[in-house]
């Protein structure tokens, strides 16, 4: 891998991981598992980890894609790492630091990752800031709509489904990189975000 164009660490250092490329995609989740998952981790008592939540008030998950072959873990360890999914049958596992409560991957798959934008840093340790406005993906779920602001799609835009499409079908990726403790053992003994929209 290269050097690292961009860095992420949770608030309180447990895990820190390197970027070699920028984003492949950019874009802020509002779908109801997303905000979920948010409200569920950051609302615990002595949360202090870097927020998920893009900046206006819906609650959304600010979002990077990377190909996980960008992406190298620096520091790591097991106990650090906690897991959350949506309902008893969720089969997306979000992993966070269960220290300080940073989301760190809100996807982490073999091909491609889901990172936490707001826990990114360039290499001058600034934070990472995206060029332009960022769009709002899946507003039609939305728990309040009114609250989304900038650029709105009800579903994923076609023209960022064909960046994704090349990663889901393992195009360009090898899995190399692939860190097993943000992979968890058992699906069953995930903790559970309860469904709040149904």
């Amino acid at each position: 891998m290269s050097s690292p164009t961009l860095t992420m660490k949770c608030k309180c250092g447990a895990f820190e991981a390197t970027f070699d490329s920028p984003p492949r995609v950019i874009f802020n989740c509002q779908c109801r598992s997303c905000v979920s998952i948010v409200k569920s981790i950051e609302a615990r008592e002595g949360f202090s980890g870097t927020s998920i939540k893009c900046d206006d008030e819906s609650g959304g998950a600010a979002i990077a894609i990377y190909k996980s072959n960008n992406n190298t873990v620096v520091k790591s360890d097991k106990e650090s790492i906690g897991f959350m999914k949506v309902g008893e049958e969720g089969k997306i596992p979000r992993a966070y630091c269960n220290k300080c409560g940073t989301v760190l991957f809100n996807v982490y798959a073999p091909n491609w990752c889901a990172v936490n934008r707001n826990a990114l840093t360039n290499a001058d340790g600034e934070p990472f800031v995206p060029e332009g406005e960022v769009t709002n993906v899946n507003c039609k779920s939305a728990f309040d709509a009114s609250k989304v602001t900038g650029p709105k799609h009800n579903m994923v835009p076609f023209r960022m489904l064909l960046k994704f499409i090349p990663l889901l079908a393992g195009f360009g990726v090898d899995g190399s990189n692939t860190e097993e403790n943000l992979i968890p053992e058992d699906m069953s003994k995930v903790e559970v975000s309860p469904i709040t929209w149904e």
